[in-house]
């Protein structure tokens, strides 16, 4: 239905409504007849802007390492350029950053923007892909090509060894030293695939670093009190790299527990779940060879005195730098009693469905026929130890009851998890 609409036009009439409606249909029509007789050229119609011209001066990206990321853009256009978006993100990545930065709209735009950075937020060696978007007042849009910024630790002159799957970078005088942590590391991941049939599907980067001091701008810091008492030998920082106190004397013991890390990452990675850490912890230890003394000695006081962590309270990390050494010698001691009693072949299978994205209580059932309570009970068995008591829930304020403090000690939490219901408060080890 059409309808004809005055906006700047009255029309008095003295007549009748009626007689006022009638005029006010004929009037419509006439002139509705009079826009179709009318020539093409004194018709209103919609403009169209041809779109604007935007042209890119100059683009450049820089780093300094562990501080921040600069990005600079010139960029000219005949409509004032109103918004600017920075992409920028890991290469290979899904996602990206992205930055507005601040800039005055005008037919020329000049940004320089410095992203700060966290001491290893990015891995030396990481590719960054960097693109801009540019939008002008009437619309136009441009995309510029990706660029690609190498982020790398600058402070020393690296020289690189070339092993089969591993490329060992390092810095200073001691070459013989690098070629025996490159043939270590070499060792470690056949060691790794004869024992767990786990293998490395692309080169695995190992960075050298001569001291503490030199490694810790590359690592991300963990809360105050732990760095200060936990000295960080090595660590996985990211997909295929990791960093190892090269000068250390357990430095390749550190390398096979971190290639661990990065081959098992590699076997299980997906969008769902991680390992738990008492399996990724135990593997990597498993692959270092003998259990360190100080791992084995905690091991070895909490099997005397009953006071082993529980599985399901070591599928995360306890943040708690006391419980460092035993942590690590309970998760040798699981995965070398899953290895032993049920063989290499299940292992294998077990980091198969883990690679699915299962939940570690579906994972061991499907694999084992095991629930995770099952498992921490054979693992006792196996140390001379009874099955841990079932935790039974306290009920506040009945004579005798048991503290919160003993459930806790009993179920062997380190991060204790109350599910409160009503006036219970069940404890989930």
């Amino acid at each position: 239905m059409s309808t004809c609409r005055w906006s700047n036009w009255r029309i008095w009439s003295h007549a009748s409504d009626r007689e006022g409606r009638y005029l006010s249909r004929r009037l419509c029509v006439l002139v509705l007849l009079i826009l179709a007789l009318l020539p093409a050229s004194f018709l209103p119609v919609e403009t169209s802007h041809a779109a604007s011209s935007i042209e890119v001066l100059s683009s450049e990206q820089s780093a300094t390492f562990s501080e921040s990321l600069r990005f600079t853009l010139v960029a000219e256009s005949t409509s004032p350029v109103a918004e600017v978006i920075l992409f920028f993100g890991r290469d290979g990545d899904r996602l990206v950053r992205r930055v507005y930065p601040e800039f005055q709209p005008d037919l020329r735009v000049e940004i320089d923007h410095v992203e700060e950075l966290e001491p290893g937020q990015y891995a030396p060696g990481t590719r960054l892909r960097v693109w801009w978007r540019l939008r002008t007042a009437d619309g136009a849009e441009l995309d510029t090509p990706v660029a690609y910024l190498d982020y790398g630790d600058e402070r020393f002159d690296w020289r690189t060894l070339t092993g089969e799957r591993v490329l060992l970078h390092w810095y200073g005088r001691d070459e013989a030293r690098a070629q025996d942590l490159l043939e270590r590391a070499e060792e470690a991941l056949e060691r790794l695939e004869a024992d767990t049939g786990v293998t490395v599907d692309r080169p695995v980067h190992i960075y050298a670093y001569n001291n503490q001091t030199d490694m810790s701008r590359a690592l991300l810091p963990r809360s105050e009190g732990y760095d200060d008492r936990v000295l960080t030998l090595g660590a996985a920082v990211d997909e295929d790299t990791m960093l190892v106190l090269g000068t250390h004397r357990n430095a390749g013991m550190v390398v096979a527990h971190e290639l661990s890390h990065i081959v098992v990452g590699m076997a299980t990675d997906n969008p769902y779940t991680d390992l738990p850490r008492w399996l990724d912890e135990g593997l990597a230890m498993y692959a270092e060879g003998e259990l360190p003394d100080g791992n084995r000695r905690a091991l070895e006081q909490a099997v005397r005195t009953d006071s082993l962590l529980s599985i399901r309270s070591m599928s995360s990390y306890s943040g708690q730098a006391q419980q460092v050494d035993l942590f690590y010698g309970s998760a040798y001691s699981v995965v070398d009693f899953l290895l032993q009693e049920y063989g290499r072949d299940k292992m294998r299978e077990l980091l198969n469905v883990f690679s699915r994205g299962t939940l570690q209580d579906d994972a061991l059932q499907e694999v084992y026929g095991l629930t995770l309570e099952d498992l921490d009970a054979r693992w006792r068995e196996s140390l001379g130890l009874d099955p841990r008591p079932t935790v039974v829930p306290a009920v506040p304020g009945k004579a005798g009851g048991r503290g919160d403090d003993d459930l806790w000690r009993e179920a062997g939490l380190l991060l204790p998890h109350w599910v409160i219901v009503g006036s219970f408060k069940p404890v989930v080890a």
